[in-house]
């Protein structure tokens, strides 16, 4: 199974970030911070609304979830959950996250 994150809104709708076992940070690179996420959100974060640290998703096996990691701008699910920080919630095939201002749409291949 290929799990990823793509962007849907408008026109960058065809970036996917590919998803890996374990852990993968969603944030800005900062080498000066010593930041590298696996999903690199600074080249298209305009407002620079993601936090360096903003989330992280985590992969076992078949199980897919998403934790905020305190962002200053919030992590929200499916346009109606705030997630608290620390916190860990499960993702499914077509969730919706809004990381600062970039919505990202959950997929998978079976």
């Amino acid at each position: 199974m290929s799990v990823y994150l793509q962007i849907w809104d408008g026109k960058r709708k065809k970036k996917q970030y590919p998803i890996r076992e374990g852990q993968n940070l969603i944030g800005r690179w900062d080498p000066t911070a010593g930041v590298f996420p696996e999903i690199d959100l600074d080249a298209i974060d305009e407002d620079a609304r993601v936090s360096r640290k903003h989330a992280t998703i985590e992969m076992s096996g078949d199980e897919l979830s998403i934790i905020d990691m305190g962002s200053l701008n919030g992590t929200i699910l499916n346009g109606a959950v705030q997630l608290e920080e620390g916190k860990v919630y499960p993702l499914q095939d077509g969730d919706q996250i809004l990381i600062g201002r970039i919505a990202l749409q959950v997929s998978w291949d079976e």
